[in-house]
């Protein structure tokens, strides 16, 4: 499957399901820029969840997303922010002009691009200075109910690679990204979900089963008794920490 189309039809389970960012992360991004008007391009910037929260700060986003579902669900979510601009463009071709933003965004996306071609568009589109976040939010994956929601989409799900992309196995990629000199942030992000949310949740991930079937079925029937499973007064927590990797490339 074509990396662009993973989120085709997913777009609301997105919005719905996906968590915020903590805003210890905003607030150090934009701690990070020295102008008083700071420009960011979000790139795979989806729903706008990341371009949201920095809109909220005073940024001029420009939320790079080749997904048409996606991104207009993110203009309709975004509209009332007249500095968001919605650009239908992708990491490695955005459109945007040269030395034209302040920071680079790749929320939760970093793992489906080419990383030697956004390191080339980063390098075109940041002005002198400009730094690039990956970030992602990711489950602690040695807790026991990510233990088990792993075994289950293992069994159900033929995209499954692991959490967040395979966060781990990405290692070597990022120190190459940004020539081995990076800082590492890591922002506890626990999450809690009622039995509605954590579905949603599930349904938005690239790797979920979006046809109708036996498989998506039983899938989805064996993340409900998980959650039966876990739940404390009709909620789940499940730990989570936002990890990001920030320096220039």
């Amino acid at each position: 499957m074509n990396n662009t189309d993973r989120f085709t039809g997913k777009a609301r389970a997105y919005a719905q399901g996906r968590p915020d960012y903590p805003a210890s992360v905003v607030g150090l991004l934009t701690r990070e820029s020295r102008r008083e008007n700071p420009r960011l391009a979000d790139m795979g910037s989806g729903t706008g969840i990341l371009s949201r929260a920095m809109l909220e700060r005073g940024w001029t986003v420009y939320g790079v997303e080749p997904n048409d579902d996606m991104r207009k669900e993110a203009e309709k979510r975004l509209s009332a922010f007249p500095r968001f601009h919605s650009v239908a463009g992708t990491a490695e071709r955005t459109g945007l002009p040269g030395a034209s933003v302040d920071l680079v965004t790749a929320a939760q996306s970093f793992h489906w691009f080419d990383a030697a071609a956004f390191k080339r568009e980063c390098r075109r589109i940041l002005s002198g200075g400009g730094k690039v976040a990956l970030i992602w939010n990711s489950r602690v994956e040695d807790s026991p109910i990510a233990r088990e929601e792993g075994n289950i989409h293992r069994l159900y799900c033929p995209c499954f690679y692991g959490f967040s992309g395979g966060l781990a196995k990405l290692t070597d990629s990022i120190g190459a990204f940004f020539n081995h000199r990076f800082q590492i942030f890591r922002f506890p992000n626990d999450l809690s979900y009622t039995r509605e949310q954590y579905l949603r949740r599930m349904m938005s991930t690239s790797y979920a089963l979006t046809e109708g079937g036996e498989e998506r079925f039983s899938w989805l029937d064996a993340l409900e008794k998980l959650f039966d499973r876990f739940e404390t007064e009709g909620r789940v927590t499940v730990p989570n920490e936002t990890v990001m990797y920030l320096g220039k490339c």
